[in-house]
C-alpha cells in the first residue's frame, strides 16, 4: 500500500472525531442561547406588574457581607503587608527590650556605692542640730546603708552627742557660720577635711589600692518646731531666732558648701527638708512656720534654676516636704508642755481677742500636737526612702539622655494631701476644716486638744 493510500485512510478515520466535536460545540452553543433566552424571559415577566405575585419569580437574595472584627481586619492587613508587619514587630520588640532593660539597670538600690577596693566613698552632710530626733534618725539610716555621714555641730555638747553614738562613719563637723572665707571660691576652713577626702587619694590600709571619695549630698534639716500663736503675741526675739536658725542658717550653709560641691564633676544633691502642712494651708496662728518654709521653698527654687545654668549641671536641688512622721519609740521625746498653756502668758486684751479662736484651732490643727500616743504618723522608712531616692543620681532614658530629678518629694502622713487641699480647695472650706469661725467661739473643754482623735487630721 502506497503512502497516498495510507493518508486517505487516516483522513477517513478522523472524520467521525471531527463530527462529534463539532456536534458537541453546536449543542453547547444552543444550550447557552436557550438558557440566556429563558433568563431574559423570566426577568421580563418578573418585572411585569400585571402578573400575580405567585407567578412572578422573586429576585435572588443579595449577598450581604458580614462586618469583620478589628482582629480579623488586622489579620487580613498583616497577611497583605508582611514586610511592614515584620518591621513594626521588630521595632516594638526592640523598644520594649531597651525600656525594660533600662528599668532594670536604673533600679533604685537605696544603698551607697562602694569604691573598687570595697571601702566607703560617698559622703553625705546632715546640716541640723544633733538634739533633733530627725537629724539623728536620718544620720543613723544613711550610715547603715554605707554612707560616710557628717553632722554639723556648733558646741562641745553637740559634738559629744554625735560621738556618743559610737559609729565610726558618723562624724561631727564643726561649722562656724560667722567665719567666711576671704573669697567666694575658697573652701571654708571647717570643710578642709571633706575637701581632702574628695580631692586626694585615700588608702584604707597598706597594700590596698587607693580611692577618692565624693560628696553625694547636703541635707538641710532645720528644726521642725516653731513658735505658734497670733502675730501680736509673738515677741521680736522669737522672730529673730526663727529666721536665724531655720532660714538664714540653711542659706548660709548652702552658700559655704557650693565651692565644695562644684570642686569635682560628680553628681550631688542639695535636699531641703521642712514641714509643709501648715504652710500648704496657710494656717492661722502659725505665721513663723509659714513664713520660714515659704521663704525656704522660694530660695530652693531660685537656687535650682541658678545651678541649671552651670556647664556641668551635676548638682540637683530637691525639696522634701514633710508631713506627720513617727520616727519610732527611740526618738520620741516627752511633751515639754501642754499645748495651749501659752495663752496664760498673753495680756487680758489678747486673750479676749484671740484666746477662744486659738484654742479652737489647736483641736483642728492638722499637725499632731497631742503627742505620739494619740496621733501616729507614717513610719520612718517613708522619710528614709524619700531621702535615698533624692540622693540617687539622675536616671537616663532609653536614648541615654539624663532625665531631670523630681523637684518636690513628699514624705509623711498628710504632706501630699494637704498640699493638694491648700492649692485647690476654696479658702472657706480650708477655714472650716481648720475650725475657724466668724464671731465669738466657745472655749473648748481642754486646751490640749483632747478631741483630736475624731478631728479631720485623720486624713
Amino acid at each position: 500500500m502506497t503512502s497516498d493510500d495510507q493518508f486517505f485512510f487516516d483522513y477517513l478515520a478522523s472524520i467521525p472525531h471531527d463530527v462529534r466535536r463539532y456536534s458537541l460545540e453546536v449543542a453547547d452553543s444552543i444550550d447557552k442561547q436557550v438558557d440566556h433566552a429563558a433568563n431574559v424571559i423570566r426577568d421580563t415577566f418578573a418585572h411585569q406588574s400585571w402578573l400575580p405575585s405567585s407567578i412572578r419569580r422573586s429576585p435572588p437574595p443579595s449577598k450581604v457581607r458580614a462586618p469583620q472584627s478589628i482582629v480579623a481586619r488586622a489579620h487580613d492587613w498583616v497577611l497583605r503587608n508582611k514586610a511592614w508587619s515584620a518591621a513594626i514587630l521588630a521595632f516594638v520588640g526592640t523598644t520594649s527590650l531597651l525600656y525594660i532593660g533600662n528599668k532594670k539597670l536604673s533600679g533604685r538600690r537605696r544603698k551607697a556605692r562602694r569604691a573598687g577596693n570595697g571601702a566607703r566613698k560617698e559622703i553625705v552632710v546632715v546640716a541640723g542640730s544633733p538634739h533633733e530626733p530627725m537629724t539623728r534618725a536620718i544620720a543613723s539610716d544613711l550610715e547603715r546603708r554605707g554612707y560616710i555621714v557628717y553632722i554639723t555641730v556648733s558646741s562641745k555638747e553637740e559634738e559629744q552627742l554625735v560621738q556618743s553614738q559610737n559609729r565610726m562613719d558618723i562624724r561631727p563637723l564643726w561649722l562656724d557660720l560667722t567665719i567666711s572665707p576671704s573669697s567666694s571660691t575658697e573652701i571654708h576652713p571647717s570643710l578642709s577635711e571633706i575637701h581632702s577626702l574628695i580631692t586626694q587619694p585615700q588608702w584604707p590600709m597598706p597594700g590596698v589600692p587607693p580611692h577618692t571619695c565624693q560628696l553625694s549630698g547636703l541635707i538641710l534639716v532645720p528644726s521642725p518646731h516653731y513658735v505658734a500663736g497670733p502675730v501680736a503675741t509673738i515677741p521680736a526675739s522669737s522672730w529673730a531666732d526663727t529666721v536665724n536658725t531655720r532660714l538664714l542658717s540653711p542659706i548660709l550653709t548652702t552658700q559655704l558648701f557650693l565651692p565644695l560641691l562644684t570642686a569635682r564633676n560628680t553628681n550631688s544633691t542639695i535636699i531641703f527638708t521642712y514641714p509643709s502642712i501648715s504652710s500648704s494651708l496657710s494656717a492661722p496662728f502659725t505665721s513663723p512656720e509659714v513664713t520660714t518654709t515659704r521663704a525656704l521653698s522660694g530660695f530652693a527654687t531660685s537656687l535650682r534654676r541658678e545651678l541649671r545654668l552651670l556647664q556641668q549641671r551635676n548638682i540637683d536641688v530637691v525639696e522634701l516636704k514633710l508631713g506627720n512622721i513617727d520616727l519610732g519609740p527611740q526618738y520620741r521625746n516627752g511633751q515639754g508642755h501642754i499645748t495651749g498653756t501659752e495663752v496664760l502668758a498673753w495680756s487680758t486684751q489678747q486673750r479676749s481677742l484671740y484666746g477662744s479662736q486659738y484654742l479652737s484651732s489647736i483641736e483642728q490643727r492638722p499637725v499632731a500636737s497631742a503627742g505620739p500616743g494619740i496621733v501616729r504618723g507614717s513610719p520612718a522608712r517613708t522619710l528614709h526612702y524619700a531621702i535615698l531616692d533624692a540622693l540617687e543620681p539622675a536616671s537616663k532614658d532609653i536614648f541615654g539622655r539624663k532625665k531631670p530629678k523630681t523637684r518636690v518629694l513628699y514624705a509623711g502622713r498628710g504632706a501630699w494631701s494637704y498640699s493638694l487641699i491648700g492649692e485647690w480647695a476654696p479658702s472657706g472650706l480650708v477655714g472650716w476644716m481648720l475650725g475657724l469661725r466668724s464671731g465669738p467661739v466657745t472655749s473648748t473643754d481642754s486646751p490640749s486638744g483632747s478631741s483630736i482623735e475624731t478631728s479631720w487630721e485623720k486624713v
